[in-house]
């Protein structure tokens, strides 16, 4: 049994295909396998998979495109590892990242899923993501604030928790379950920049906007419920300005339903304690003011 198993979906990224590859397959923690599944490619990705030699590279061929939950599904299906990390065919992962997230998840047996740091520029700037399980259940409530491509899980957390992603959430599935997750699985960040999360207008974000708003709104309309709470029009767009930091803090109007708005949550978690009240106050306290973590 592997150390950990990396799960791999491609779909039509032949351009940046083998970097990724290969910054897996030279981690100095090398006792990994890499499944990877292509998911009816036609650019050329299939034969770039076809022509790898490892012998930790597992390789599966979907004959159509069947989308990405399916195939991050079979990926979690065949993974024979302790440890199951995710990776995109289009990121380049620090090549100790696997030792390092490995380490952390041995450090910390609690912790079923961890994601990491990472820059979207080579150079820079570092992103750090919310570091501890409360504060990430927080913010879940406005983005995901777990980078999937990251992510490692603990095989057997997904037994225990029969972890699986939802196709009802189309191009959100990571955000969705990582919302479902928040209240029965322990979740973390490592504080260290050990991806390259490359963005290009090929991204499931640039390509599926509209669609991904969709879903994202069904999520965080489903985590406000545990507040006692159905939203409006209205006021869904208010929260939904909060979580964009999209608050105009010059218009006093603004400013002020904003604040009134984020008070009527606070005093809602107060009555149902769904987030920790310091941490939630603290946080739709940055989206008014458009201060990010």
């Amino acid at each position: 049994m592997p150390r950990v198993s990396v799960i791999m979906p491609v779909y039509n990224n032949a351009a940046y295909l083998q970097e990724a590859v290969n910054s897996i397959l030279l981690q100095t923690l090398s006792d990994l396998e890499l499944i990877i599944i292509d998911d009816g490619s036609t650019d050329g990705s299939a034969g770039i998979i076809h022509e790898l030699k490892d012998t930790r590279v597992k390789k599966i061929f979907h004959s159509v495109n069947m989308g990405i939950v399916t195939s991050l599904n079979q990926g979690l299906d065949l993974a024979r590892g302790e440890y199951i990390a995710r990776m995109d065919s289009d990121d380049v992962a620090a090549l100790n990242r696997l030792e390092v997230q490995a380490y952390f998840m041995d450090q910390n047996p609690h912790i079923d899923i961890c994601g990491t740091g990472y820059t979207t520029n080579y150079v820079g700037p570092v992103k750090l993501n919310p570091q501890c399980h409360e504060e990430i259940k927080v913010w879940l409530l406005f983005h995901s604030c777990l980078l999937h491509p990251s992510v490692m899980m603990r095989q057997s957390s997904i037994e225990r928790l029969g972890i699986r992603y939802d196709h009802n959430y189309p191009h959100a599935e990571d955000y969705e379950l990582w919302n479902r997750l928040s209240s029965t699985a322990q979740l973390a960040n490592v504080p260290h920049n050990l991806m390259f999360y490359r963005p290009h207008e090929g991204q499931i974000s640039n390509k599926h906007r509209l669609v991904q708003d969709i879903s994202a709104r069904r999520i965080r309309l489903r985590t406000i419920s545990q507040l006692g709470i159905q939203l409006s029009e209205e006021e869904y767009h208010q929260l939904a300005k909060l979580a964009e930091f999209r608050v105009n803090s010059e218009d006093y109007e603004e400013y002020r339903t904003a604040a009134g708005f984020a008070n009527w949550l606070i005093d809602q978690n107060r009555q149902y304690r769904v987030f920790d009240q310091e941490l939630f106050h603290m946080a739709l306290s940055r989206c008014i003011s458009r201060v990010a973590y």
